[in-house]
């Protein structure tokens, strides 16, 4: 029983650090690519500052700071696109704040509010007798909700990354706490690939 609690430990303990791993990871990334939105939108790149705030938002992670700004960003260039009459840009910033958001979701919907502002925007934006054609049958055109492979792709990579550092606790140390190097050597790549494989579906989904 001992032993088994000690397992489990060191399995909780090494997901504790990898998820931390992750989690800097997404706010590093998110931070990185709001400033570089912040530089091409001061320097009059707006269509370049939309995919950089897109970018920013999509890596979401529980409490970061960045994304909500990003959005806030995203908003502010298409209300400003509308009141300056440029619908094409203002349709293109409400589908990048709608689409970075949807494709955070997972067991809930992260910041719903801005979602269902995107969604009215974009519907407004959209209600214009010229592209009335651009509609889809299903509703307000915008990104495509979080693309299925790649869904399954962070699916695949969380159960190997999780389920491989719980085994690399089990299997790879013995009771004193000594390194198996074949076992370790296994385990831990599953553990890597598996981060990998999260890693690119979060941001590709």
């Amino acid at each position: 029983m001992a032993r088994a609690l000690r397992l489990i430990g060191r399995g909780l303990a090494l997901l504790g650090v990898l998820f931390a791993v992750l989690a800097v990871r997404a706010v590093t990334s998110s931070r990185a690519q709001l400033q570089r939105g912040d530089v091409l939108r001061d320097a009059g790149n707006l269509d370049g500052a939309i995919i950089a705030y897109r970018r920013s938002a999509r890596w979401y992670a529980p409490g970061n700071p960045y994304v909500p700004q990003a959005l806030d960003r995203l908003e502010a260039i298409a209300t400003e696109a509308e009141a300056a009459g440029e619908g094409e840009r203002a349709i293109v910033a409400w589908r990048s704040m709608r689409g970075a958001i949807l494709a955070t979701r997972s067991v809930y919907m992260p910041h719903a509010e801005r979602l269902a502002r995107a969604e009215a925007g974009l519907e407004q934006a959209l209600a214009t007798p010229e592209r009335e054609t651009r509609r889809r049958p299903a509703g307000v055109t915008g990104e495509p909700r979080p693309r299925l492979v790649w869904t399954l792709v962070l699916l695949a990579g969380w159960i190997a990354w999780t389920g491989g550092a719980f085994l690399f606790a089990q299997r790879a140390l013995d009771e004193e706490d000594r390194v198996r190097g074949k076992s370790a050597r296994l385990w831990g790549s599953v553990v890597l690939i598996g981060f990998g494989l999260f890693v690119i579906g979060m941001a590709l989904a």
